[in-house]
């Protein structure tokens, strides 16, 4: 495999799902140039800032102007094989169009890209000029389609080794992480109704809530919340937990709650992949795709309901051995499995090299090149073919 040129624009933090991938690049050992989007747009922090951003639906114009004349000027300087784009957020059609003059943009997508407040200002129109969607919604890959994408394909979330694995922690951490159930997930208030309900289901255990956004629980937005999430309050820690810090409180924790996004249609999620293979025993919510990743009562324990969520709570922290030897189990699914980034980076080079063909001159580039119409039945048993194509317009 020839050593590749890629131009990397996403968010460039230790944890991230995006650098997970540009890491990934890099260990194949491809040349990599990094467009940090994350610190030209960052998040407002500001009441006004957040005020304008959910009046207007976008950043300020400044903003979309810097990302976008970064992206331009980074590709003419660096001349990429491929840009990689991590869900292209505020990338303007004609930076899209400007970047394919070099080699084909493939994006990756880790959102349900179909619930409206996924969508940036610019998703539609950009879409039909990313010449490959990765997208790990598989009922998203349909969707893809009818609005337009040329080729999109279904890839699996993924776990970084050098990030995602069992960290031992000192007798102080240990001591802090300690407890008997753990989620590690984002504040959302229909989850926190449900946690709500664990908590008060499971009272004299130590149950541990880390992850951004639980400090909005005080916000007078849910006081009427007050009284449901009263024994949710003292499982939050307010803190949020990445890499290393992430495997010590799954290694410190007996149960993991591996929850979905119902909002986003999730199926499965990158915590799906993360909990294993920090040697947690994860208790998740049964769908297919889990099933699919890790089998059930073997490498995962699975509920569909919150009273057989509870049951096995309570069976499991009496079953240690079994626990235990799941977990052990779950932990070598992951090892023997392509379920690392870099397994995903590679089926990523493989979509380039079948696009790269078809874009071997800058005029032909220009006129708007068909794209091949036949991919292999198969690519891996976590990678699904597209059924439809459309031409890049």
């Amino acid at each position: 495999m020839d050593r590749l040129k890629i131009l990397y624009v996403g968010p460039d933090y230790p944890g991230s799902n995006g650098t997970c991938w540009r890491d990934a690049f890099l260990e194949l050992g491809h040349e990599v140039k990094t467009v940090d989007a994350q610190q030209l747009i960052p998040a407002p922090t500001t009441l006004w800032g957040m005020t304008r951003q959910t009046l207007c639906g976008r950043p300020s114009s400044q903003e979309v102007a810097l990302l976008n004349d970064t992206i331009v000027r980074e590709a003419r300087s660096f001349r990429p094989d491929m840009t990689f784009y991590i869900q292209a957020p505020y990338v303007l059609p004609e930076v899209l169009q400007e970047t394919s003059l070099h080699g084909p943009n493939l994006a990756y997508f880790n959102d349900d890209m179909f619930n409206p407040k996924n969508q940036s200002f610019t998703f539609l129109e950009g879409i039909q000029r990313i010449h490959c969607i990765l997208t790990t919604k598989s009922y998203n890959v349909s969707e893809f389609h009818s609005a337009g994408a040329p080729l999109a394909l279904y890839v699996s979330n993924a776990y970084d080794p050098k990030i995602h694995y069992p960290a031992k922690p000192s007798p102080e951490e240990k001591a802090y992480y300690d407890g008997d159930i753990a989620f590690l997930g984002t504040f959302r208030p229909v989850r926190a109704d449900f946690l709500a309900k664990i908590a008060a289901l499971t009272t004299g255990l130590r149950f541990n809530i880390w992850g951004g956004g639980w400090h909005k629980m005080d916000r007078p937005t849910y006081w009427h919340k007050k009284v449901a999430w009263r024994d949710l309050r003292s499982c939050v820690r307010m803190r949020e937990l990445w890499c290393s810090a992430m495997g010590k409180a799954i290694q410190s924790n007996k149960i993991i709650l591996g929850l979905l996004n119902h909002a986003n249609r999730d199926l499965h999620t990158s915590r799906s992949f993360e909990i294993p293979a920090c040697g947690g025993f994860m208790l998740g919510e049964r769908t297919a795709e889990h099933q699919q990743y890790f089998e059930e009562d073997k490498e995962a324990v699975y509920f569909g309901s919150i009273e057989e969520l509870c049951e096995k709570i309570q069976y499991y922290l009496a079953h240690e051995t079994e626990r235990l030897r799941i977990a052990k189990a779950g932990y070598e699914r992951c090892l023997r499995s392509p379920y690392r980034y870099i397994d995903k980076a590679r089926l990523a080079i493989q979509q380039y090299e079948r696009l790269r063909p078809t874009m071997s001159s800058h005029s032909a580039r220009r006129e708007g090149s068909p794209f091949p119409q036949e991919a292999p039945d198969t690519m891996d048993n976590d990678l699904v073919n597209a059924r439809r194509r459309r031409p890049l317009e």
